[in-house]
């Protein structure tokens, strides 16, 4: 009885490993066959590392170019297939390649340990040196790896010269910061007093700021932590395997030392055109802005609706239900509005497939998850905003309206709501002008308002000044508008409350 048993057990476990390996592997296999159905080989960078990979304008509309991007058009080249490109932030390039949301990430990636633990790499398709780049009155004193002891290095978050940096740099005090041209700004103003690197990029902004230089210090890393790589989804075998035989045959044809060299000589620091930033990336900076003003109008108005509702849900008298918006205000105001975008974000994409739709080149599958969570943070301040709007009102005009018969749902809007209103309209106006703002946080899930088009512009034309400031100049205006606006209504309903 015992052996039958024993032997019935082994059977189950057996069925059970045949089940899940023969899944696996369908996985695996399903990873070239899905890029070949659909006909698209989807591709996430951080377009923000000339000559590796930018932005450039072509006839009024930006264009992901670069050695990355070369390499992934002749994969997909070779697949038969069309390449679609994605720009966004690097730190966020490894979590969306867990999700699924890429067939595959050229970024300049390293296979570290953690990394390979929730993505899968290709073979090396380049090897990238570093430097450690600081400012000329600093050269002789950074001579070695342990003159740069006690002295902040800054590094691009989550990169490759990050590790280094923490890895072979241990004595140095390290500065990780979002994008690589922010690394080069601090460097360059000397609130930093030098940072890692690729070579690549150095060389292109030497001649740009001729602040800088490399300073002589010899970084020896192993071969193994110099390798560029692509970053696949885990169950993505079939495509990896076609990737590195396509990889391999550009290597043995001299394809690849072409392509790269082709594209140091094309990313001539700054822009190229001889023309002003405004000029060139002014329909970039337009789009931005519509974006905004269109993001930040529908978390508004969503958020106003919510907030009417949960307002009155913390006004009810049924202790349950008013701990239940009391809660739900407090954890959304006492929780950062960075970290309800990214839980929505990945969230959302965990339960729900929301189709890649592209609107205006916008992926509505990153655009709704980003305005649900801007405007459910929202709602919680505006809830709290018209509570108190409708605690101003006298609580004799509440006694009013149940002296001439109505009911509290039909007082509350007809005559306290409107009072309330014109108590709280300034604070409303602020809610929205706030909002326009906070719009900025989407860019984290590359959706491209006016701070992600800052951040392009800038990593493409070396002009960090120049483009942050026809940002804020644009922010300025926008929200001069809204005020302005919310003062002239302000105004109506003062004299119309007096009529």
């Amino acid at each position: 009885m015992k052996n039958k048993l024993l032997l019935g057990v082994t059977l189950l476990l057996s069925s059970i490993f045949f089940i899940f390996t023969t899944t696996v592997q369908a996985q695996e296999d399903n990873s070239l066959q899905n890029v070949l159905d659909s006909g698209t080989l989807t591709v996430g960078t951080s377009a923000d590392n000339p000559p590796k990979e930018y932005i450039r304008m072509n006839d009024g509309q930006e264009e992901i170019v670069g050695f990355d991007i070369d390499v992934a058009e002749r994969i997909a080249e070779e697949l038969g297939v069309e390449l679609e490109s994605t720009n966004m932030k690097f730190d966020g390039l490894i979590p969306s390649v867990q999700e699924g949301e890429f067939d595959m990430a050229l970024a300049g990636f390293n296979p570290t340990p953690e990394r390979e633990e929730v993505v899968s790499f290709s073979d090396s398709y380049h090897d990238l040196p570093f430097v450690i780049l600081t400012t000329k009155d600093k050269e002789d004193t950074f001579n070695s790896i342990e003159s740069l002891a006690g002295q902040e290095v800054a590094a691009q978050k989550g990169s490759t010269q990050e590790t280094i940096l923490n890895d072979y740099i241990e004595e140095a005090r390290p500065v990780a910061l979002g994008k690589l041209p922010e690394v080069i700004s601090e460097i360059n103003a000397g609130t930093v007093d030098a940072g890692v690197v690729g070579y690549l990029s150095a060389r292109n902004y030497l001649d740009t700021y001729p602040n800088l230089t490399i300073a002589d210090i010899d970084i020896e890393v192993p071969e193994e932590e110099t390798a560029q790589t692509i970053a696949f989804p885990k169950e993505s075998q079939a495509l990896i395997t076609e990737v590195n035989q396509i990889i391999a045959e550009m290597q043995e044809s001299g394809e690849i030392d072409d392509l790269l060299e082709k594209n140091i000589e094309v990313a001539q620091a700054g822009d190229t055109d001889s023309r002003n930033t405004l000029e060139v990336y002014g329909p970039l900076f337009l789009k931005g802005a519509a974006t905004t003003i269109g993001v930040a109008v529908v978390c508004v108005i969503v958020g106003t609706l919510l907030g009417v509702f949960v307002a009155m849900l913390r006004l009810s008298s049924n202790k349950f239900i008013n701990t239940i918006a009391f809660f739900y205000i407090q954890v959304l105001r006492g929780t950062p509005a960075l970290l309800q975008v990214f839980i929505f974000y990945f969230g959302l994409s965990a339960i729900l497939t929301i189709p890649a739709i592209h609107v205006w080149d916008i992926n509505l599958a990153r655009l709704i998850p980003g305005c649900i969570a801007l405007a459910i943070n929202s709602s919680a301040y505006v809830a709290e905003i018209i509570r108190s709007g409708i605690n101003a009102v006298d609580s004799g005009q509440m006694e009013a309206g149940y002296s001439l018969g109505l009911n509290r749902r039909i007082t509350m809007r007809e005559i306290i709501l409107p009072q309330a209103v014109r108590n709280i309209l300034p604070a409303l106006g602020n809610e929205f002008v706030s909002m326009i703002k906070e719009t900025s946080l989407l860019s984290v899930i590359a959706v491209s308002e006016l701070m992600f088009v800052a951040d392009t512009v800038k990593a493409a034309t070396y002009r960090t000044m120049e483009s942050l400031f026809i940002a804020a100049v644009i922010y300025f205006m926008i929200t001069w508008f809204v005020s302005w606006l919310v003062s002239l209504l302000e105004k109506r309903l003062e004299r119309s409350a007096k009529g």
